[in-house]
């Protein structure tokens, strides 16, 4: 199987223009020249460490798909002082590729906090942070001969989908003695993909580094973009209330958590229809779960003042843990892989581990 097949079956779950301005979804290492692009598998994880990365190798899987990039902050040097760089030497050492699908993954339509949404059993509204509410067309006009490239730089760095939408003859003429002559003709061609902010910004500047870079030229067009179902967290409802009480079992045992740090008033005798759940740190968006009418909020890493300013808020805050509230992303890339390729190994990690302990 070609590891191309597998990040676009990825992709075209959970596009790469979905992700946060200061992510870093996406391919994270590459597979070495020799193995010619073939995957012999793949292990799921939350994070990548170099215990992840050796027991691919032992369990014959060259790829690593997990929720975290491994590359996130940017590297200045590999020298294994930390635990991104260790991972990262073991995974180009041992020939190992690394997928990451971050804030993508997030902000899809059934994604991770859809996915938390269906382990409770509650249907989902709308999207609680809609992904923003303008999307850009970007087009390139291209030789014909540098098409090929461009696309790839598109397609790389964010791009679902791209249209060559014309092909046309751009002439160069002069005069000489009342005769007009065609001095240079070079066949030239648009191509266009819909991308968000972020997206469009990283293929501009990685098409500035193609050889034919100076004969591109650039249109960017705004699109409005009305899809509530996409973006950071969800609402969700239960077809039937659940109490206080049934819920904080429910949670605990669903997201396999030992306690919930709690704020807001919680009250286990209430009925509660409405919820809102955002996976990984989602305190900023306590605002947002109010307004939409939630009575139960339930995400990860909120902060003391979060818990302290919403203290009197009718609805209950639950932090389950930023692991514990991402860990179901594996679950899904599971489910998006085996949908498209029926018989790709796919194998949840043996040796991860929740870094957080409780004592």
């Amino acid at each position: 199987m070609k590891l191309s097949f597998i990040t676009a079956a990825l992709e075209e779950y959970a596009p790469l223009s979905l992700q946060e301005s200061w992510d870093n979804s996406g391919l994270q290492v590459g597979l070495p020249a020799e193995a010619d692009g073939e995957v012999t598998g793949a292990l799921l994880c939350v994070d990548v460490t170099e215990d992840i990365i050796t027991e691919a190798v032992r369990r014959g899987r060259n790829l690593v798909i997990s929720h975290h990039p491994l590359i996130f902050k940017g590297l200045k040097h590999i020298t294994g002082s930390t635990v991104a760089e260790c991972a990262v030497a073991a995974a180009i050492r041992s020939g190992v590729a690394v997928y990451s699908s971050h804030t993508a993954l997030d902000s899809t339509r059934g994604g991770v906090s859809y996915e938390m949404a269906r382990m409770l059993g509650a249907r989902v509204v709308r999207a609680l942070a809609p992904a923003p509410a303008e999307l850009l067309r970007l087009s390139v006009v291209c030789p014909s001969q540098a098409a090929d490239d461009v696309q790839l730089v598109m397609l790389d760095n964010g791009a679902q989908k791209c249209c060559v939408s014309a092909v046309a003859e751009s002439s160069a003429n002069a005069e000489s003695d009342g005769i007009t002559m065609n001095i240079d003709t070079t066949s030239v061609c648009r191509i266009s993909a819909v991308l968000g902010t972020a997206a469009c910004r990283k293929v501009r500047e990685a098409l500035t580094t193609l050889p034919a870079s100076a004969s591109l030229t650039f249109e960017i067009s705004a699109l409005r973009n009305d899809d509530v179902t996409t973006g950071l967290g969800v609402v969700a409802e239960f077809d039937t209330p659940h109490t206080g009480a049934e819920l904080l079992a429910k949670v605990k045992k669903e997201f396999n958590v030992p306690c919930v740090k709690a704020g807001g008033i919680f009250e286990p005798d209430s009925r509660i229809r409405r919820i809102a759940l955002c996976g990984g740190a989602g305190g900023e968006f306590i605002p947002s779960a109010a307004a939409a009418g939630a009575q139960l909020y339930i995400s990860a890493d909120i902060r003391y003042h979060d818990f302290a300013e919403n203290a009197l808020s009718p609805m209950a805050v639950f932090d389950i843990g930023h692991f514990e509230s991402e860990s179901c992303a594996k679950r899904i890339f599971y489910s998006v892989i085996k949908n498209k390729f029926a018989n790709f190994a796919v194998d949840y990690s043996e040796t991860e581990h929740n870094p957080v302990k409780y004592l």
